[in-house]
């Protein structure tokens, strides 16, 4: 029997039903357990709920389904709050984890009680060719994170995230985009909570039109880089 570890795995749905199947596998297939997976479907009209409902006995997983959809942030703020574990790891359902992330991610954190939220890279994928097409390229100490959140970028990837539940409870997501997970961890970063991350990937990260990846445009930086001003009292360069 694997070892199941203190972990919530925190996920939010939408219509993501056509890749439930891989990323329930990628869990199941995991070196070590999460103690429970919690699920909040966000509204979705496709068959995501029947599809949950099939791994429910492979695993613990708690399903908490909004009647209408509300939006990532208000999914994410529902799920991390009924998190009870020591440590919250959260990705996005149509991601599928590496074999050994729960396991990995765990045992940095356990050894390593100073950080507070650790990070990871991912290996992107064309959905629909199932082909890889590179990996990213994350900081990786608390300095450089820092850094990067301080220039209006990303320091941390969310779906790559393992953090202290008692950390990730406090603030709340703000529905804004873009710029919400930037919003919520460069927020964290600026209350002096400690990042790190580990160089390799922890998840495959699925590259299909309805990405965030594939939606970055110039407009979308703009909006980050003021919300970045908000947070470090900054100004953005016209």
């Amino acid at each position: 029997m694997k070892k199941e570890v203190d972990v919530s795995l925190l996920t939010t749905n939408y219509n993501n039903g056509k890749f439930l199947k891989e990323f329930f596998e990628s869990i199941i297939n995991s070196t070590v357990k999460p103690k429970e997976i919690i699920i909040v479907d966000d509204g979705s009209t496709d068959n995501s709920t029947e599809i949950i409902k099939q791994f429910e006995k492979q695993a613990n997983i708690k399903l908490f389904a909004f009647d209408e959809n509300k939006g990532r942030a208000a999914a994410l703020n529902y799920g991390k709050k009924r998190c009870e574990c020591k440590y919250t790891l959260i990705i996005d359902p149509d991601d599928i984890l590496l074999p050994n992330r729960i396991e990995k991610q765990y045992s940095f954190l356990e050894n390593k009680p100073e950080i507070d939220i650790l990070g990871g890279n991912v290996t992107y994928f064309n959905s629909e060719t199932g082909k890889k097409l590179n990996n990213s390229n994350f900081p990786t100490t608390h300095k450089d994170i820092f850094k990067t959140f301080y220039k209006g970028e990303n320091g941390v990837l969310q779906p790559t995230i393992l953090a202290k539940t008692e950390v990730l409870q406090k603030p709340d997501y703000i529905q804004i985009a873009p710029g919400q997970d930037y919003v919520f961890f460069a927020g964290l970063a600026k209350k002096e909570c400690r990042f790190a991350a580990l160089k390799e990937p922890v998840n495959l990260m699925r590259i299909h039109p309805s990405s965030v990846v594939s939606n970055i445009n110039i407009g979308s930086i703009k909006k980050i880089f003021s919300h970045r001003d908000k947070i470090f009292n900054t100004k953005q360069v016209q």
